[in-house]
């Protein structure tokens, strides 16, 4: 009987080990194929949300493609512009996706893969009545931009020269909301955002001055993880078939954008 007893006992020792290894894998949704990711809806079309609060856009799209690709889920997590990175560090998700600039600032900290390439944009109304062709010509004038962004960082340091005054808001849809009721004589923001802007107010809106040198959004990581690797087999698939492709096509963004 204390041998049967003993045996039992260790039958059910181990059942119960690989049950607490299930429920624990089940929480890692990155090694099930899947994964969690942090964005910030305020910066369309890449992302923003609905009337209802859903978020939508490009990136979003991009998201739960690649979730397919990997084959699991794409779990979207909110979190602030400023807090997307510490986000990621603190574990709150696996990664972001949220039209992320790749600069050296930022990979110091967390490695990240390249699936765009855009251009900076400084948005002016449109007919462009106050002349502003070039970031030399912002001087005397009112600049709005998201607050937390590379874009509010260039700013701050060329406001030192050109002399302008500068705001900053929440939100990229905020500060072209200031462009529209003529509160700022310019954005400075995105190609993206300027063509989805300008198609949401036709006629009102235009680009003033494209800088020529690229940016490239990236989808960054914790440092070591697998994950990487396999979101970057994941796009490299994704832009050989044409996914990206068609999700540029869908929200008018240049294909060779994301070649």
């Amino acid at each position: 009987m204390r041998k049967i007893s003993l045996l039992s006992l260790l039958t059910l020792v181990a059942v119960s080990l690989a049950a607490a290894g299930t429920v624990g894998a089940s929480r890692n949704t990155a090694s099930a194929g899947g994964f969690s990711y942090c964005d910030n809806p305020t910066f369309p079309p890449m992302e923003n949300t609905t009337k209802g609060g859903k978020p939508v856009g490009f990136d979003i799209d991009f998201a739960a493609a690649l979730g397919t690709q990997m084959g699991g889920p794409a779990k979207y997590v909110f979190s602030s512009f400023s807090g997307l990175l510490p986000a990621l560090g603190a574990k709150r998700c696996d990664v972001v996706i949220s039209g992320l600039f790749i600069t050296p600032d930022r990979t110091k900290q967390f490695p990240a893969i390249a699936y765009m390439k855009t251009h900076r944009a400084l948005i002016v109304a449109a007919g462009n009545p106050k002349n502003i062709t070039s970031p030399s010509g912002l001087a005397g004038m009112s600049v709005a931009v998201q607050a937390g962004t590379k874009y509010q960082e260039y700013l701050v340091a060329l406001q030192k020269k050109e002399k302008f005054t500068l705001h900053a808001y929440p939100g990229d849809s905020d500060a072209i909301g200031q462009l529209l009721i003529g509160r700022a004589d310019a954005v400075l923001s995105q190609d993206t955002e300027a063509a989805y802007s300008e198609a949401q107010h036709p006629g009102k809106i235009a680009i003033g001055y494209l800088f020529p040198t690229a940016d490239t959004f990236g989808v960054y990581y914790r440092k070591g993880e697998a994950i990487g690797a396999q979101i970057a087999a994941a796009i490299k698939t994704m832009k050989a078939n044409g996914t990206l492709a068609k999700l540029a096509t869908k929200y008018k963004i240049p294909v060779g954008d994301v070649k």
